[in-house]
């Protein structure tokens, strides 16, 4: 009896570890004690407890030329996400018509490459004196970062990007994992 039972728990464990495995999940060791994995399950397997956040290194850009400018985006929450949202505010300069767009990146960009690419564009072109929330499903992961660049055309005069980070619980969070216990 005592045999069966402990091979039902080690059973158990097995299968738990290799779903956290197989979903993606960090299991924290005490060398990654600094990586956090956590939420509260209610329910059909909802979050009720938790935090999502992803924050920028950089949230207010000037432009006097067309030159790239760079943000760091990175997860400092503890729950995964699948999406997130930029605010992107153009301010309206003295004069012209500059436009912007934003791309993300895995990976830091190196002399206005990802990875020897474009990266990828998150919604489509920004213009003076405009406020536009935009959804990107390129995210940081759990305590990392991905990179945005802001690529400006036609500046001719000081204008002002600001970005701003939101998640929208629960739709931009990743999906919980489901096991037969």
């Amino acid at each position: 009896m005592a045999s069966r039972l402990r091979t039902r728990i080690l059973s158990r464990t097995v299968t738990a570890v290799a779903v956290l495995l197989a979903a993606g999940l960090a299991i924290p060791s005490p060398a990654a004690a600094s990586t956090k994995v956590s939420g509260t399950a209610t329910g059909s397997e909802a979050i009720s407890t938790g935090t999502w956040k992803a924050t920028a290194s950089v949230t207010s850009m000037t432009f006097t030329t067309n030159t790239d400018q760079l943000s760091t985006i990175t997860n400092t929450g503890t729950v995964a996400l699948s999406a997130v949202s930029y605010k992107v505010t153009v301010s309206n300069p003295t004069s012209g018509t500059p436009t912007f767009t934003i791309f993300t990146c895995a990976v830091a960009w190196v002399s206005g490459k990802c990875s020897g690419g474009a990266g990828t564009q998150v919604g489509g072109t920004f213009s003076k004196n405009s406020s536009t929330t935009v959804t990107s499903t390129q995210v940081p992961p759990l305590s990392g970062s991905v990179y945005l660049q802001v690529e400006p055309a036609t500046v001719t005069s000081s204008v002002i990007v600001t970005l701003g980070t939101s998640i929208s619980s629960p739709t931009q969070l990743r999906p919980s994992v489901k096991t037969d216990q």
